[in-house]
């Protein structure tokens, strides 16, 4: 299938939601199960989803949060984001659209999925698509039959989608509505009852700590923690046992000269471009094509055609090295830039070539065929290929030999005297191992196994793996500590707590009066001041002044009116309390809707596809249940 991208590289781009497919990377990218138990925990359609699908999807997810809030995320916190949630979610909603896809006989050609590869911006350089950044990708992240069903699969739930999305739309009467609605202003008088005041009122006695600890007891729950001997076999260790011979190399060049030593038919060129935007009137463009007929004549005329194009040349990025576009591939170029430069012999010089960037001149200064690179030019690579992979068996031989001696003598460290044995830390399950990374199956062995026990071999999943011989030796289960260990932390949470409560009490008593005499006398009798917040919108993200205010209170803000500006109830500004009443209200300034309103309506229409999109993976949802076809065990997935 990739083969096909050398011939397709001008397709038109299939638009594909790129954010949809990065998420959906996240759930297709699991893997097989390998020879571990298989736990079912859904059923969809007839597809099942099995607990190590849903593990290892939820780390992926964990990591993707992990990765963008550069690893900034307390622990506690990550567990409120059910991972394991989230995961089984995504992994049903995939297979209910796969089935709805072949049920109303949706398909992907494999010309689409070309195209939709080429779109990519992660395989763009200079504006073009590069199928050498495609094969890296393959070579280092994933298997290439399992990137394509990534692919395919994206494109799958975009067309499904799309049948329930493409006929809505938004009005110019909900445009404008929306606009006024969000451009109204408010301006709001509050008093604010600080429990940063209150907080010197506060006394804790002991039992009052050990009520809030009681009370409170998952906020300081200390997770199970484990600490593992290790052994780390690394294939770089093994190297110098592991010989080579001049024939072997040959043999597996023999082997594979077909297939992973061919070299496709690549041209080296140089071009001149005089550029011209595809839109351009024929006044300009024949202006352009002028001039590289010029330049055209001046190349084959004889002139250096590298320093043309260094002076001349509008490609940027090309021509300070003479326009120089080093060696390319079929599925580089344009279709037109392409077909010339590979008709051309060396140090041939093109006719005026037109692409959608403008005109170009090009000079062919290397022609290599297709077929097999010599072996000496590969020589060293397959020989490196095959230390590596003799070196990695020799580890996996070692390890296998050292686990056998474990279990024989039930004592890791007697049984591997001699190695480099490792002590961790202790860590919890979703922990990064110091020394060894974040590597799932490692963690998962240290956790599953009993203390004293040796694991199966663990291996990462880099192309040359590290091995991994463990035994756990030291286990502390999950724990609620006593006060006397977080007395401090258990005390602040609690004055806290405490103090916010008191400033609500007091702020409510100030407001009961407020209803009476008014916010401006119950303010000066509490000893407090009146401030006011200034002119919002109610689009805006907090309310000036007072910040940390729930949502509500911006809600609730524009229900107030002169006849009654006082609000009915307080609210808490973080660990403070306000009490607000309106000041002023004013009507969205229309002045600017007109250069707005476009994109106000893509926000809109966005807002009432994802509605509508979600609406109908419920509808798939319940079909399902209804017909049977959707089966869940909750109980047999580990939240979190």
């Amino acid at each position: 299938m990739l083969a096909s991208l050398r011939k397709a590289s001008n397709s038109t781009p299939i638009k594909i939601l790129f954010g949809l497919l990065a998420l959906l990377f996240i759930v297709w990218g699991v893997g097989s199960v390998g020879g571990q138990r298989v736990d079912v925990v859904a059923k969809v359609h007839g597809d099942t989803i099995t607990r190590r699908e849903v593990e290892v999807a939820a780390a992926n997810i964990r990591s993707q949060y992990d990765q963008m809030l550069k690893g900034q995320f307390a622990g506690n916190l990550f567990k409120s984001f059910d991972f394991h949630g989230q995961a089984l979610d995504r992994l049903i909603d995939d297979a209910l659209v796969r089935n709805e896809a072949a049920r109303l006989g949706i398909t992907v050609t494999d010309a689409e999925l070309v195209a939709a590869i080429q779109a990519m911006p992660a395989f763009q350089e200079n504006g073009r698509f590069n199928r050498d950044l495609v094969q890296r990708y393959l070579e280092y992240q994933r298997d290439r039959g399992e990137f394509e069903t990534q692919i395919r699969r994206g494109l799958l739930f975009q067309r499904v989608q799309g049948l329930v999305t493409d006929g809505v739309q938004v009005s110019d009467a909900e445009v404008e509505d929306r606009y006024r609605t969000d451009h109204e202003k408010v301006d709001l008088a509050f008093v604010r009852v600080a429990s940063a005041d209150v907080a010197k009122d506060v006394t804790l006695s002991d039992e009052d700590l050990q009520h809030y600890l009681d009370a409170h007891p998952e906020a300081y729950r200390q997770p199970a923690r484990v600490r593992a001997r290790y052994v780390a076999y690394q294939p770089a260790d093994f190297t110098g046992d592991v010989q080579v011979s001049d024939g072997e190399v040959a043999e597996q060049y023999e082997l594979h000269k077909d297939d992973r030593f061919t070299e496709v038919e690549q041209v080296r060129a140089r071009h001149i471009l005089v550029a011209v935007k595809s839109d351009a009137d024929d006044k300009t463009k024949a202006a352009a094509r002028k001039k590289a007929e010029d330049l055209h004549a001046k190349a084959k005329g004889g002139a250096d055609f590298a320093a043309l194009a260094k002076k001349i040349s509008d490609d940027k990025a090309t021509a300070p090295q003479g326009g120089d576009l080093g060696l390319f591939p079929h599925g580089r170029m344009t279709p037109t830039f392409e077909t010339a430069a590979f008709a051309l012999g060396v140090g041939e010089v093109s006719d005026v070539v037109e692409s959608p960037f403008g005109f170009h001149v090009i000079k062919v200064e290397e022609h290599r065929q297709a077929g097999p690179k010599p072996l000496d030019a590969v020589r060293a690579e397959i020989r490196q290929s095959l230390v590596n992979e003799r070196a990695v068996k020799r580890a996996r031989q070692q390890a296998e030999e050292d686990r056998r001696s474990v279990v024989k003598s039930r004592s890791f460290t007697d049984a591997l005297t001699g190695r480099r044995i490792v002590e961790t830390p202790p860590f919890a399950e979703n922990d990064e191992v110091p020394g060894v990374g974040r590597v799932v199956e490692f963690s998962q062995a240290a956790f599953g196994l009993h203390t004293g026990e040796v694991s199966d071999l663990l291996e990462t999943e880099e192309a040359v793996p590290t091995v991994y011989l463990l035994s756990p030796f030291e286990r502390t289960e999950a724990r609620v500590p006593p006060l006397a260990e977080i007395r401090d932390r258990v005390t602040e949470d609690a004055r806290r707590e405490r103090s916010t409560g008191l400033a609500k009490e007091r702020a409510e008593a100030m407001l009961a009066h407020a209803k009476e005499a008014g916010l401006e006398k119950a303010a000066a009798e509490a000893g407090l001041k009146v401030d006011e917040t200034g002119s919002f919108e109610r689009a805006g993200g907090v309310v000036p002044k007072i910040g940390g205010a729930p949502r509500e209170l911006r809600t609730d803000a524009y229900a107030l009116t002169t006849e009654a500006p006082l609000a009915q109830k307080v609210y808490a500004a973080g660990a403070d309390t306000v009490v607000v009443a309106l000041k002023s209200r004013a009507p969205a300034d229309m002045t600017a809707f007109a250069g707005a309103k476009d994109g106000l309506r893509d926000s809109l229409l966005q807002q009432k596809r994802q509605r509508v999109q979600a609406a109908y993976m419920d509808y798939l949802k319940q079909r399902a249940q209804r017909e049977g076809a959707l089966e869940v065990r909750a109980d047999a997935l580990t939240r979190g």
